[in-house]
């Protein structure tokens, strides 16, 4: 062998080397400035049951999703008004398609204190208003006996909605 075909392979191989240890994770970046995803408190997480119409229904959260929507920070405002601008002019057709898809895959979301226990709120990503739905972990008296419960909360002072339970059996 030459130097010249010794040259070569030793460039191929250094390439090939290279190629397989640079790290070559996926990056999911979320679109819309979202930039930090939003930690649910611990007490809050877990398969929640409550009724709704006649029916069972059930809402899982985890430490970053809340019924499979990816929960985000707040913008601050300079940044959120920039994006929110941004969104707002595309044509109308657009907007709802976009506004359609920020609404099932990504929301986001605030830790509050309520009756000093600390909950959170989560709302449409860039809603620009509303007051979404705030989750507060809660005990109540079912069966003779204290539970563990999440109230359901929304309007302008988390007016109550709901109470889901860990328990489908707790659900009435």
């Amino acid at each position: 062998m030459n130097k010249k075909h010794f040259i070569i392979l030793t460039s191929i191989l250094l390439v090939l080397i290279i190629g397989l240890t640079v790290n070559k994770e996926k990056v999911d970046a979320a679109p819309y400035g979202a930039s930090q995803l939003y930690t649910t408190p611990v007490a809050t997480r877990g398969t929640w049951y409550y009724k709704e119409n006649h029916k069972i229904k059930k809402w899982v959260i985890t430490a970053h999703t809340s019924n499979g929507r990816k929960l985000y920070k707040i913008l601050l405002n300079k940044s959120y008004t920039y994006w929110y601008n941004r969104l707002t002019k595309q044509s109308t057709r657009k907007l709802i398609k976009t506004n359609d898809w920020l609404g099932n895959h990504m929301w986001q979301a605030y830790t509050f204190r309520w009756h000093g226990i600390t909950s959170f709120n989560s709302n449409g990503w860039l809603a620009g208003a509303g007051d979404g739905i705030y989750y507060v972990p809660v005990n109540k008296y079912k069966n003779g006996e204290y539970v563990k419960a999440l109230r359901f909360g929304g309007g302008a002072r988390n007016w109550l909605d709901f109470y889901a339970y860990k328990d489908k059996n707790l659900v009435r």
